[in-house]
């Protein structure tokens, strides 16, 4: 005998699921290009460039592609930056995608807010300070998946106004004595790593490498390039989900022959909110890197 279906079992098909915009991590170390690479998003429309103390890398992407349509906060709060994901969240701006720079500076707010200390200010040594007690981290442990979680929720397809979410972080290197492995990670608490890790589409990292055509002084060639590392790799913790049929036509590592973009990656690897190009496997293909 045939019985109705559960409604709430239906679900909807792949062609039907809203389509999610861009969620980006973008790490590495200082002055490898984390910034400049994050705001090249801008090129889509305006951006809100939320610059955290700390950070502050706004004069290395001034006068870049897109930078116009760039709109920077300096919240100096954890508070103040709760305050602008409930009005991103909310969807009344024309802004079409975020930049939060960065993770780790987020974290030591959230700590310096837990603990009772002045965020915008060194701490008043001479009082003396409580050290972080396991509620303390907890707490900042807590602040810091939802930053994760839901930060990166505003790309969600089926948001009232879904947006481009770009967020950096240090990099935390170290080498095992015992395998003389080296790892690098994302520099934030460990026990929020799985979330910040497991939330964005995407996480690359930003690296210098010698440049093989440096020939000397003469202003043609710079000696270091910035390069950007994309794919999925365990010893830089990075990650891509990519469609199935430009798989192995990204090169693995973007910027040897031209700047990483943003929006390039984003329109061949089909991400909501972009147009796409007219034949991604080709476009893939044939990126730069």
């Amino acid at each position: 005998m045939a019985t109705a279906t559960d409604p709430l079992l239906e679900g909807m098909g792949l062609d039907d699921i809203p389509e999610d915009y861009g969620r980006w991590l973008i790490h590495g170390p200082q002055g490898s290009g984390k910034s400049t690479l994050a705001a090249t998003i801008a090129q889509l429309g305006k951006t809100l460039y939320i610059d955290l103390t700390g950070e502050r890398g706004v004069r290395s992407f001034r006068g870049g592609p897109g930078s116009k349509n760039i709109k920077v906060r300096r919240p100096e709060s954890i508070t103040q930056l709760d305050d602008l994901f409930w009005a991103l969240a909310a969807g009344n701006h024309d802004y079409v995608a975020v930049v939060l720079d960065s993770m780790t500076s987020t974290q030591k707010m959230a700590m310096r807010f837990m603990l009772g200390h002045d965020e915008t200010a060194v701490r008043e040594i001479r009082r003396g300070t409580a050290p972080a007690d396991q509620r303390t981290w907890g707490q900042t442990l807590d602040i810091m998946q939802d930053m994760a979680i839901f930060w990166f929720g505003l790309a969600d397809g089926n948001k009232p106004k879904p947006m481009h979410v770009v967020m950096t972080a240090q990099t935390k290197i170290t080498e095992s004595e015992d395998t003389g492995t080296t790892t690098r990670v994302p520099d934030v608490q460990k026990g929020s790593l799985s979330a910040v890790l497991a939330s964005p589409d995407y996480v690359v990292y930003t690296d210098f490498e010698d440049n093989p055509d440096y020939m000397g002084d003469d202003g043609t060639e710079p000696p270091v390039r910035h390069i950007v590392r994309f794919g999925n790799n365990l010893s830089y913790r990075t990650k891509a989900r990519v469609p199935v049929d430009v798989r192995g036509k990204i090169p693995p590592i973007l910027g040897r022959k031209n700047p990483a973009n943003l929006v390039t990656l984003s329109r061949i690897l089909g991400v909501g909110g972009i147009p796409q190009a007219a034949k991604r496997t080709a476009a893939a293909a044939s990126t730069s890197n």
